[in-house]
């Protein structure tokens, strides 16, 4: 059943994340209030998501557990999955944007979204264990 999970958001995302691409450059662009709203909120949920990966990539996932404590997993989850269209948003929405090459920015999306989801579930696992049984926390926190 995970198989089909991952396949069906890394399929998902080849659709989305073009048209989420195509509509930010296209339509969002031509409204400046929205879309700076749009980088100021995308900004620093790409910068905290930077954050929690070089925390994990120098303590580990176990460390960044005990470190931030028991929102730590809500928190990797919310980062997680609004890592692909923040990272959209600041790309071409922020002042250096790549709205003209919108399908670039689409492609390194879409590898910061399939990376994500790898990524979401190694440390889902590490924390709870396989199907939540095993780890050594037990869900939900």
């Amino acid at each position: 059943m995970e198989a089909f999970g991952i396949a069906t958001a890394l399929v998902g995302g080849l659709v989305a994340a073009p048209i989420f691409c195509f509509v930010l450059a296209k339509v969002v662009r031509r409204f400046p209030r929205v879309a700076a709203l749009l980088v100021l909120v995308s900004v620093p949920l790409v910068l905290l998501y930077a954050l929690e990966l070089i925390i994990v990539l120098t303590r580990g996932i176990l460390s960044a557990r005990a470190l931030i404590g028991s929102p730590y997993f809500l928190i990797h989850v919310v980062l997680t999955l609004s890592s692909a269209p923040a990272l959209a948003c600041v790309l071409i929405l922020g002042r250096r944007s790549l709205a003209a090459w919108w399908p670039l920015a689409a492609v390194i999306c879409w590898f910061v979204g399939a990376g994500s989801i790898f990524y979401q579930y190694d440390v889902a696992e590490t924390l709870y264990g396989i199907d939540g049984q095993g780890g050594p926390y037990q869900w939900p926190w």
